[in-house]
């Protein structure tokens, strides 16, 4: 993979209102929901998983996990 071209503020937007705990059924559901939010973000989330988060912090390690999973370095990370 090369560099995500997916930003901080993507992620934010898709994490904006969510409630927890929170399932990874249920963080997809609303992310189709809002509709808008970039592809790349919503194939990562699709790839983290599945499992109840208890808050944004393990959701965005999840997200990390899958990006270093794929080879992507930590300073290239978006969050």
């Amino acid at each position: 993979m090369r560099k995500p071209h997916a930003t901080k503020q993507d992620y934010e937007l898709a994490f904006k209102g969510f409630h927890y705990p929170m399932s990874r059924a249920a963080i997809l559901n609303m992310g189709r929901d809002k509709g808008g939010i970039d592809r790349e973000v919503a194939s990562i989330l699709g790839l983290i998983p599945n499992s109840s988060y208890k808050n944004e912090n393990e959701i965005r390690e999840a997200v990390r996990n899958v990006y270093r999973s794929r080879g992507i370095q930590d300073e290239d990370l978006p969050l």
